[in-house]
């Protein structure tokens, strides 16, 4: 395995990892507390993370899939170009640049700890499996489906594999962190 895919792997297990230690053991009323109206609680943060990463398995696995198929073969390390270096920065929880959720990826106000925990665990084991997968293959040549973008521009634009594994691990990040700062706030629920 390269070492972006080992990157990622690991990248992978630990947001998996903090979920585990942020939210596990929360109540209902604290896993959906939110500090005001325009904020997100934990629940809604992970529900998103949930909308967001389960749309992405099928692009990914079609991707690896056609990778495969294509014997788009290399060793990394991989470089991508400007813009999607651009966008994968974006996406650090330390850019101050902030986007509006697409109304397919905004959360409910209300959701079920188990069943939100269990589903993000098992899309993240899902998403490592697929990393795992695309072991050997060109992470700058194989390139991914974005499904939010319109079907016209969705057969235009593509992602380099790579790249989208890393964005999707970033953005776990980015609000895991944001998660973490409604934990500690101190109206939180005690």
């Amino acid at each position: 395995m390269n070492n972006d895919l080992a990157v990622l792997i690991t990248e992978i297990d630990a947001n998996l990892s903090h979920v585990d230690s942020l939210a596990a053991v929360l109540s209902h009323q604290q896993f959906n507390w939110r500090p005001g109206p325009a904020s997100w609680s934990i629940g809604q943060c992970l529900s998103h993370l949930n909308a967001v990463n389960g749309q992405y398995l099928a692009p990914l696995r079609a991707a690896i899939a056609d990778g495969k198929s294509r014997q788009l073969t290399g060793d990394g390390p991989f470089t991508y170009g400007f813009l999607t270096r651009k966008f994968v920065a974006s996406m650090e929880p330390s850019s101050k640049r902030k986007f509006k959720a697409p109304k397919t990826y905004i959360p409910p106000q209300d959701s079920d700890p188990q069943t939100t925990l269990a589903e993000f665990r098992r899309i993240s084991k899902e998403l490592r499996t697929l990393a795992q997968s695309a072991s050997g293959l060109d992470l700058a040549r194989v390139k991914t489906t974005l499904p939010p973008l319109p079907p016209l521009l969705r057969a235009l634009v593509k992602m380099p594999l790579g790249a989208r594994l890393e964005v999707l691990t970033i953005h776990d990040r980015r609000h895991l962190w944001q998660a973490e700062a409604v934990r500690n706030h101190p109206e939180f629920p005690r």
